[in-house]
């Protein structure tokens, strides 16, 4: 009789399991990475949170990165028009303009204006195989949970949060043509951009011009998309990023000279390496330094192949010309 009622338990046990693990159907060639069901509920729970307090942004992180399809739309919006850094995504072979918001209060002010399109009625739940596709479409990295749609009546969004603190760190919109149900024509997108990005290892970018600055000027990624994908992720390039950005930004902010560097990373599973290259009038002291203390920092390794890009910085001077 014990035995008995012990198999019924555990039987009892692995169908409510079954039921609490939400699967879904993940289209051919896309690489999704499912979270536990805790973190899922307690990401859920803080989007929830800040979308009904007028106060509360505890689910944005330090950068936000808007996608091409809401972007479309939030780019005419007078507030967010201020914001720097755009990005260039490429969907079949089509140039669409993207924007990174790097600072906090940017990214307020990304968050208050979607906060107003879905102030009404919502659904959160995982996304379909469409949406899927079309968010694959747009980047170059693993899916990773937590991975929402919030759902509207005439609008799906979608949310990716960091898994390692649950901070949202890409939000867009599912596109559409004219009605709900209709996906959109990607080929009727245009594109203003001013941050280069690749395309299987290949630069397809465009950068701002005429403006002498000192900050990161260009991006280049020298792996392909696939091997990208299979070997790293975005959470351990944007470390590598943004440990570069601060270091550089406290040596060189106030430097009179003018000059380009280029830091050259390749992440592999046992060894990183990391090349210098600089042109023009650079103070050679601070770069020195700049070396030293790049070289000092940690990065994470590829899963297996080494993957390679450059981070090419403008001091106090113009883009390169095209």
């Amino acid at each position: 009789m014990k035995i008995k009622i012990l198999l019924i338990f555990l039987f009892f046990v692995n169908a409510v399991k079954a039921q609490i693990t939400e699967k879904i159907t993940i289209p051919n060639g896309i690489v999704y990475h499912y979270a536990d069901d805790k973190i899922n509920e307690k990401v859920k729970k803080l989007l929830t949170e800040s979308l009904t307090n007028t106060n509360s942004y505890d689910v944005l992180g330090n950068n936000l990165i808007i996608g091409p399809t809401l972007w479309k739309r939030f780019k005419n919006i007078e507030n967010l028009k201020s914001i720097p850094n755009s990005l260039i995504f490429y969907i079949d072979d089509v140039e669409i303009e993207g924007k990174m918001a790097k600072k906090p209060d940017d990214s307020k002010k990304i968050w208050n204006e979607f906060k107003k399109e879905v102030s009404g009625n919502y659904q959160i739940r995982k996304a379909n195989e469409d949406e899927l596709k079309y968010y694959w479409s747009t980047i170059s990295f693993d899916i990773e949970e937590p991975l929402f749609i919030l759902q509207t009546e005439n609008q799906r969004y979608i949310l990716n949060f960091l898994k390692k603190n649950q901070t949202l760190f890409w939000l867009d919109e599912f596109p559409y043509k004219n009605s709900y149900n209709n996906p959109i024509d990607n080929g009727t997108y245009t594109t203003e951009g001013t941050i280069k990005t690749y395309k299987n290892g290949n630069e397809v970018y465009v950068t701002d011009k005429g403006n002498r600055e000192t900050k990161l000027e260009k991006v280049i990624f020298l792996t392909g998309d696939s091997e990208l994908k299979a070997n790293s992720s975005i959470e351990d390039i944007k470390s590598v990023i943004d440990k570069t950005n601060k270091i550089f930004e406290k040596l060189f902010k106030n430097s009179k000279r003018e000059g380009k560097i280029m830091v050259q990373f390749e992440l592999g599973k046992k060894k990183n390496d990391i090349q210098f290259a600089v042109k023009d009038d650079l103070d050679l002291e601070i770069m020195k330094e700049f070396e030293k203390q790049v070289n000092e920092e940690k990065y994470p390794n590829s899963k297996k192949d080494t993957i390679k890009f450059q981070l090419l910085y403008k001091v106090n001077s113009y883009s390169e010309t095209e």
